[in-house]
């Protein structure tokens, strides 16, 4: 058997194994994320002079600290708008019901031929639905997420092991590997942790930024729940392309409620925000550091929507840098000399 058939058939065979075992991944996953958020702050305090567990303990106590005050301030704006967007949500139907009727009614009324006229009845109809149908997925993912809640507080703990112990797992992760092999399993480690690093925490401060963009502009505009439409659009925004429609939806559902102009004016702080991301902070804090091209992104967040949903949307991109990294290496890199 040739190397490359045996690291594909490696390959494939873990991918089986983390796709049968997803669900309880989720842990993991946030794990490895905070992992790769702290990593530098960690290395940081350990060349004051400290060990590696107190320099772990030390973050930890700041971010567990600065996680706090934040719950402590906002978490109660969240919840209050959570219930009152939960007790107007069928209101809120209701009204975008009877603006697709009104619509439809609109278009019977002018004299067009009949063809046209029924055409028009029958795409605005279909709009009605699928907005409806959106909104109730919506609504499904959301809850999906809040699920997930028992993994967030599990993951620090995954997370300490992970900071404290990654470098003798990584070597007792190579005694399994044939010698012969060991020197290419070692470089395609290097390259993916290149290919990820800077990614994660990047991504975070992105996300961040869209978020209290959003919030400022909804509350300028005077859009209810702010606050949580914001945390909401910052969340979401880690998916790449998808992730602003995603933010959006909810944000033009409530500003419907004062006029449909106001919906214009969202639609535009949403796409100025992607904008400045897209121009200006993604190039500067992310780069292209996964390699990746537009089509395959969409892809990928494709498939990982159909594979994991919420979750698989969120790994899609580091999975997929990955794969682009395990790939190259078989096909693209050059043998080296013996």
């Amino acid at each position: 058997m040739s190397k490359r058939v045996w690291w594909g058939f490696i390959l494939l065979s873990i991918l089986a194994l983390l796709y049968r075992v997803r669900t309880v991944l989720t842990p993991f996953v946030f794990a490895i994320l905070i992992a790769y958020i702290l990593y530098p702050l960690v290395v940081a305090v350990e060349k004051r002079g400290s060990s590696r567990i107190v320099a772990i303990l030390v973050v930890y106590a700041f971010f567990g600290v600065l996680v706090g005050v934040t719950f402590w301030i906002v978490m109660p704006s969240l919840l209050k708008d959570l219930e009152e967007i939960a007790r107007t949500l069928p209101e809120q139907a209701s009204q975008l019901e009877s603006l697709g009727q009104d619509a439809v009614g609109f278009f019977r009324r002018i004299q067009l031929p009949a063809t046209i006229r029924d055409g028009v009845a029958i795409i605005m109809e279909r709009i009605q639905v699928a907005t409806e149908a959106l909104a109730g997925r919506l609504m499904q993912t959301l809850m999906s997420a809040f699920t997930h809640i028992i993994s967030l507080i599990i993951s620090p703990v995954l997370a300490f092991y992970f900071l404290r112990d990654h470098q003798a797992m990584r070597e007792n992760a190579l005694k399994y590997i044939p010698a012969i092999y060991r020197g290419d399993a070692l470089y395609i480690m290097q390259e993916v942790n290149s290919a990820l690093n800077g990614f994660f925490r990047g991504q975070i401060l992105v996300c961040l930024f869209v978020g209290l963009f959003i919030y400022g502009g909804l509350y300028l505009l005077g859009i209810p729940y702010a606050p949580f439409i914001g945390f909401l659009a910052g969340l979401f925004d880690i998916i790449p392309y998808f992730g602003p429609v995603l933010g959006f939806l909810p944000a033009a559902a409530l500003a419907l409620s004062k006029s449909p102009l106001t919906v214009l004016w969202v639609l535009l702080l949403f796409v100025a925000a992607n904008q400045v991301e897209n121009a200006i902070i993604s190039p500067k804090l992310i780069g292209d550091r996964v390699g990746l091209h537009p089509l395959v992104v969409i892809l990928a967040v494709f498939i990982g929507a159909d594979l994991m949903g919420i979750i698989g949307m969120l790994l899609a991109i580091p999975v997929a840098a990955i794969i682009r990294v395990v790939l190259a290496f078989f096909f693209l890199r050059r043998p080296q000399t013996q």
